[in-house]
């Protein structure tokens, strides 16, 4: 039913080299060295969905000798499959086990509320099926909506994505399939029978693999598996701070680590086969991304840092020794985060990494030396569209700053977001395009990628620098101020900060 792994060749075996590797300081040999010159053996392939799995398992060199770790650690890199992700496999395999029961045939839709991996997967497969594909996702200007535009799919930005999709089943059941890849235990087989089958072709015992959860059927898959070859096998959840998965006792709260984490559990889940996690922070996944990249060439995604962090924190704690052997997972690529931890501005702003050391005497002073000529409207987040607009205009401005009714910062809601919304309206198939409702609360329409700046912070005194390289990113930034209430500490916005400031202030 599935295409096995050893029906997948890869590089590494169409160039006849080992499955297996040794332990030792990486050097430059003939062995690992490729010459592109040599004469190879070249595959065809009839599509490329038959280069769907079968990833590279590599060897870290760099890495685990900087952390001090003294064990084997190997990357599985699923960014290598066509669309760049782990998701590939769940895509392929269950529009596969759908079209042998019947239910999905040449004239089928695909419909999937999603704007990640999953979404792009599903639409790549249908790219090379010819069938017809609608991704509805919640941003239709993001990385990831447009690569699932480019592969052919029809893209509705939607606010309640998952009612809109089975809305489209219940006008098409005979025609509408939902693939609905986190309930369907085909997921979960698919990591038994191939990923995890990959990781045992290649090595044989494994003594720890390590990964995140985002629906929990590739760490069911994979741990079952590798824990039948070997009992002693360790799986490790990789949980990201603020997600209460794995880690129970802690207070659930917001993180920027994407498709891993939260709550959006599997049915076939069964978290006992984990036997240990570790809890990794935004920080601390997105330095280890960085790090892998410019360690070990490898440009992973941010849930790919989380693993490989979790990975250092495990191997320590369980103090797994020299010989054995840690697998990592790595779900995807940095294709969906160019705008993001790719850019040092991005790692700057969250406080991640500190912003260059320049000379210019106005360049480390604190932002409070801003003084702000210009006045932006605060308004209540019941407010209507129509009310923030006609805030704006009598101030002057294209943005107002959205608040709660203890005076606490919600967002921003601007004109051009205002403007995104009613040029990209809702349109289902065969229906004219909704008008936006600019009566609606601007709560429901606030933008969705705002930057903002404590004055003061764990992290110290923001400057000049930073807020200006922040705006390299980003057309305004918002100051706030820590308020606390009796349930909870808050924002209050002080102040919006544009270019125009910066110039002002330094000339």
């Amino acid at each position: 039913m599935y295409k096995m792994a050893s029906n997948l060749v890869s590089i590494r075996r169409r160039n006849g080299e080992g499955r297996g590797a040794g332990g030792g300081r990486y050097e430059k040999t003939p062995e690992n060295v490729s010459d592109l010159g040599a004469k190879t053996e070249t595959k065809l392939y009839n599509s490329v969905l038959e280069l769907v799995g079968n990833t590279p398992l590599i060897k870290l060199n760099k890495l685990p000798r900087d952390h001090g770790v003294p064990c084997e650690i190997y990357a599985k890199c699923e960014f290598f499959n066509p669309s760049g992700s782990i998701k590939d496999r769940i895509a392929l395999s269950v529009i596969q086990d759908a079209r042998q029961a019947g239910v999905v045939n040449n004239d089928t839709e695909f419909v999937e509320a999603s704007s990640g991996n999953t979404g792009i997967g599903i639409a790549l497969n249908a790219a090379v099926s010819e069938n017809k594909c609608i991704i509805i996702t919640e941003d239709n200007s993001s990385e990831e909506a447009n690569t699932i535009n480019l592969l052919g799919a029809e893209v509705i930005q939607a606010k309640n994505k998952d009612a809109i999709a089975y809305r489209l089943k219940d006008e098409n059941p005979d025609k509408v399939v939902i693939l609905n890849q986190g309930d369907n235990p085909v997921n979960q087989r698919t990591h038994y029978e191939n990923t995890a089958e990959e990781i045992v072709s290649a090595l044989g015992d494994v003594d720890m693999v390590v990964m995140g959860t985002g629906t929990g059927d590739t760490m069911t898959g994979i741990g079952l598996k590798l824990k039948e070859r070997n009992p002693k096998c360790v799986v490790v959840v990789a949980e990201p701070d603020g997600s209460v998965v794995f880690n129970t006792k802690d207070k659930e709260h917001p993180f920027l680590v994407e498709g891993i984490g939260g709550s959006n559990l599997s049915i076939t889940i069964d978290k006992s086969v984990a036997d240990h996690f570790e809890v990794v922070t935004d920080q601390e996944s997105f330095l280890m991304s960085r790090e892998m990249a410019k360690k070990e060439g490898l440009l992973c995604g941010g849930s790919s840092g989380t693993a490989m962090a979790a990975a250092i924190k495990a191997v320590k704690a369980l103090n797994v020794g020299p010989g054995q052997r840690v697998v990592v997972i790595l779900p995807d690529g940095i294709r969906n985060y160019m705008s993001k931890f790719v850019s040092d501005q991005w790692m700057e702003a969250h406080r991640f990494i500190e912003p260059p050391a320049h000379t210019m005497k106005w360049w480390k002073r604190p932002i409070t030396d801003i003084y702000l000529r210009r006045s932006y409207p605060k308004l209540n987040k019941d407010s209507t569209c129509v009310h923030a607009l006609r805030a704006m205009n009598t101030h002057n401005v294209n943005l107002a700053v959205i608040v709660d009714d203890l005076g606490g910062f919600v967002g921003v809601v601007t004109k051009d977001n205002l403007r995104n919304r009613a040029t990209n309206p809702t349109k289902l198939p065969g229906q004219d395009s909704e008008n936006f409702d600019f009566e609606g609360a601007v709560f429901d329409n606030l933008d969705r990628h705002v930057f903002t700046l404590a004055e003061k912070s764990e992290a110290g005194h923001p400057t000049v620098g930073l807020l200006s390289r922040m705006l390299d990113i980003t057309p305004f930034v918002i100051i706030v101020n820590k308020g606390t209430s009796d349930e909870n500490d808050f924002f209050i916005p002080t102040g919006v900060v544009t270019s125009d400031d910066i110039l002002d202030y330094i000339i």
